[in-house]
């Protein structure tokens, strides 16, 4: 009897995981299908070029045909949009010139580049697969989330803890890179448990050439990797070797359209930021939910650095460097929740699996039975 039931967790552990990725994929094409459809399914509704651009209106329209105008300086979309009609600035001119930063924007490169079809797509097909790409990523997301929750000792139902995130759903209806960052942030989160750390540190490559935040995923689990071995495997340098060499890629191809140098606008003193927005929202009654998510992100980034100082993890580890970004953001980041959800995306989803996992944990140690695997499994000698 016990080997009839094990079969059936085992089964269950493979085929919920699946559900919750079809799940993650349903709720994407939910919120973002009727967008489309609204707009005679036209994907440049995603795209979001700004009517008040008028250089940024022209380009759409030049690439796609008739664009849909979307309202204030529209959103990132946009600059992804340019970066995949060449995502490896052979022709700057054409396109890169248009980047609001170029040298920022530029870092963010495997989604535009994915998207594209590593620059082989046309315009419009390419407009079409940013959209494409994010919700078959959603569904990547949510699978992998689930097969991370049953490594910590979790249903896999946990894994809803993806798509469940506001930076993700945001994200995935504007068409920006969060989604892609957070794959593989999970993808490395679960290899690196398992000691995998050579699968590990490509996924971390990618994280950060998706986001470039997603560098401080990486110092996060060489950190803990480090306070629990006493020694880090060289490959997890990987992540600051490619991004480094793409950095300076970049210098050769579009140096000349800035100053070259890491952009720090979005950054100032801690704790400056939120309270310049916090006085935003207080005056601003109809910015109550830009307020309320604001809150619940900078109480969630402080929560998970305590709890992984309390409760060290990998996970937690990976995640406390972004309670950092919380607390230096500056204002214009934290007053749109759109921007601050996608910016502290990691936390949410984090902090979701790391406080039961820890529970289960606790709970373990205190009947004296075999532990959850909240920490890596012991390598093979």
């Amino acid at each position: 009897m016990r080997g009839v039931t094990d079969t059936r967790d085992q089964r269950k552990k493979r085929v919920i995981p699946i559900l919750v990725g079809l799940i993650s994929l349903a709720v994407g094409l939910y919120i973002s299908v009727p967008l489309l459809e609204g707009n005679d399914w036209n994907p440049s509704v995603l795209i979001k070029f700004p009517e008040i651009r008028p250089e940024q209106l022209a380009y759409g329209n030049e690439m796609l045909g008739q664009v849909v105008p979307a309202g204030g300086d529209g959103h990132d979309g946009k600059y992804y949009f340019m970066q995949a009609m060449d995502p490896f600035y052979m022709q700057p001119e054409d396109h890169a010139y248009l980047l609001d930063r170029p040298s920022y924007r530029a870092q963010r490169m495997v989604y535009p580049t994915v998207a594209s079809g590593f620059g082989l797509l046309p315009a419009e097909a390419t407009a079409w697969s940013l959209w494409g790409v994010n919700m078959i990523a959603l569904a990547i997301g949510g699978w992998l989330t689930a097969r991370l929750a049953v490594e910590l000792g979790l249903t896999p139902w946990f894994g809803l803890a993806f798509v469940f995130n506001p930076g993700i759903i945001v994200s995935s209806l504007i068409d920006t890179a969060e989604v892609f960052a957070m794959v593989f942030f999970i993808a490395s989160a679960l290899a690196l448990m398992r000691r995998r750390y050579l699968a590990g540190a490509v996924f971390l490559s990618l994280a950060a050439l998706s986001r470039e935040t997603m560098i401080l995923a990486a110092i996060g689990a060489i950190v803990y990797i480090w306070r629990s071995e006493r020694r880090v495997p060289w490959v997890l340098g990987l992540p600051f070797v490619t991004s480094a060499a793409w950095w300076f890629y970049l210098r050769t191809q579009i140096g000349y359209l800035d100053s070259g140098i890491q952009d720090v606008a979005a950054v100032g003193i801690p704790f400056n930021g939120f309270y310049d927005a916090f006085q935003l929202w207080l005056s601003r009654p109809d910015r109550t939910i830009d307020m309320m998510m604001g809150v619940i992100l900078l109480v969630v980034s402080l929560l998970v650095v305590k709890h992984a100082w309390r409760r060290p993890s990998l996970l937690g580890y990976m995640t406390a460097g972004f309670a950092l970004v919380a607390v230096t953001m500056v204002g214009d980041v934290w007053k749109f929740y759109f921007d601050a959800s996608r910016a502290l995306a990691p936390v949410i989803t984090a902090y979701i699996l790391m406080v039961p996992a820890a529970a289960k944990h606790a709970e373990a140690k205190a009947l004296d039975v075999p532990d959850v695997d909240v920490q890596p499994t012991p390598a093979n000698h």
